[in-house]
């Protein structure tokens, strides 16, 4: 149990042997704080109770509670995670589900509950901490950059291109779990960003009635697969869409395999709506355009996409992280500043030196020949790849002492590519 400045006692539940009315507690102050679950009859509640008395079971999640003089006050889950960071794995902390009870709001409580799960991760060895905000400002605050932007492309199923396509097609079921598991784990060994799947969240998601995983396989290994959700019109005959998710492939060709199906799809499906964190997905269709007719800059540009801001990643660990950065070509020492007001373990000054022998290794003594000023939530994304700290400074979030060492300094921290993440959490 942990103490803290605003008056809270901060723990994480047992797995077993807590109290039924703690867990119908704890459900019913996520759907409090999340009216956009849709929660809204007994039944549904009985159902979200269910989920969360399933979740204390999940083996890489763990509840923790913040009580003040013994009233529950708030609650969070954080997750263990591996995350692929530029090609190595490294433990990564997930959080989910922070809660704050209706009669505890504004007394920073859910202040409390992050700086915890910080400081726990920290102590525990992790590099970086990941999270899905409900408000991208109160997570700034605390320090979290912006992750890979999410694209929701909506194509005509006859658009869609299969040509190069390789592969049997096949519906999946439960007994493929362990197929999935190995064909995702091939493709995030080689993917920046991707977070190992466990097993129950896929458990849980294969006996959901209204998904369907489809996948192609060659050789009898599955190659790749995909989600898929039916979005059928109330009131319009022919105007049903068909939900992806997750699509996923070893290549180009399985990929190929995988929209021909939902090319096929075309009889009954007026619409195939796609997410995904690949922008130049647009490439996928011949004609890219979402059905909408909206002209964007008009009359220049057609609507393809809607875009949207969704993972966070925070650094915990200055030194931890930049271990992750590879060797590059130019060598110098770089200076930064570091501002982080919510975690003063990474802010202030710290130096690098930068260059062939691997990754940078932290010199304090060394004179350096630039001076970087940066927040720690613009520093996240910077070395995690989902920003360019060339566009973070031209956007006047940093500076650089002096501005002609940007493109090598730049290059240094750029990723091959951004970070994708698949895990909703």
């Amino acid at each position: 149990m942990t103490a803290t400045a605003a008056g809270l006692e901060i723990r994480v539940l047992e797995r077993e042997g807590e109290q039924p009315e703690l867990i119908v507690a704890l459900a019913r102050m996520i759907v409090d704080a999340y009216p956009g679950l849709g929660i809204d009859t007994t039944d549904a509640f009985e159902r979200s109770v269910e989920r969360v008395r399933e979740m204390f079971a999940y083996p890489e999640a763990r509840f923790a509670i913040a009580e003040r003089d013994g009233e529950l006050a708030g609650v969070m889950v954080l997750y263990d995670y591996e995350m692929n960071v530029r090609g190595r794995d490294t433990l990564t902390g997930g959080l989910g589900s922070v809660a704050v009870s209706l009669v505890h709001k504004r007394r920073g409580v859910a202040r409390a509950l992050v700086g915890w799960y910080i400081g726990d991760y920290r102590r525990r060895g992790a590099a970086f901490a990941a999270l899905y905000p409900f408000r991208f400002d109160f997570y700034r605050a605390l320090g979290f950059g912006y992750g890979t932007p999410m694209q929701r492309y909506r194509f005509a199923p006859a658009a869609l291109r299969d040509d190069g396509a390789r592969g049997r097609l096949r519906l999946l079921a439960e007994t493929d779990l362990d197929a999935m598991l190995a064909c995702y784990e091939r493709i995030r060994t080689s993917t920046h960003g991707l977070i190992k799947r466990h097993r129950m969240p896929m458990e849980r998601a294969l006996r959901d009635a209204e998904l369907r995983f489809v996948g192609v396989e060659e050789g009898g290994t599955l190659r790749g697969f995909m989600q898929t959700k039916p979005i059928g019109s109330k009131h319009l005959m022919n105007r049903h869409e068909l939900e992806v998710r997750d699509l996923l492939s070893e290549d180009d060709a399985f990929a190929a395999a995988l929209l021909g199906y939902l090319r096929a799809q075309r009889d009954e499906f007026a619409w195939v709506t796609i997410e995904t964190q690949e922008a130049a997905f647009y490439l996928a269709a011949a004609d890219p355009r979402d059905g909408s007719d909206v002209s964007v800059a008009p009359p220049a540009a057609h609507r393809v996409a809607e875009v949207g801001l969704g993972i966070m990643y925070r650094i915990v660990d200055v030194e931890r992280a930049f271990a992750y950065l590879p060797a590059c070509d130019t060598s110098f020492v770089l200076r930064l500043q570091i501002d982080d007001p919510f975690v003063p373990e990474t802010g202030g000054g710290w130096t690098f030196r930068f260059g062939p022998h691997g990754a940078p290794q932290r010199d304090d003594g060394a004179r350096p020949d630039a001076t970087l000023t940066i927040g720690i939530h613009d520093l996240s994304s910077v070395v995690m790849g989902s920003l360019r700290l060339r566009d973070v400074v031209r956007h006047r979030l940093a500076t650089l002492d002096p501005r002609e060492r940007l493109d090598a300094i730049d290059a240094a921290f750029g990723a091959a590519q951004p970070p994708i993440c698949m895990t909703r959490f």
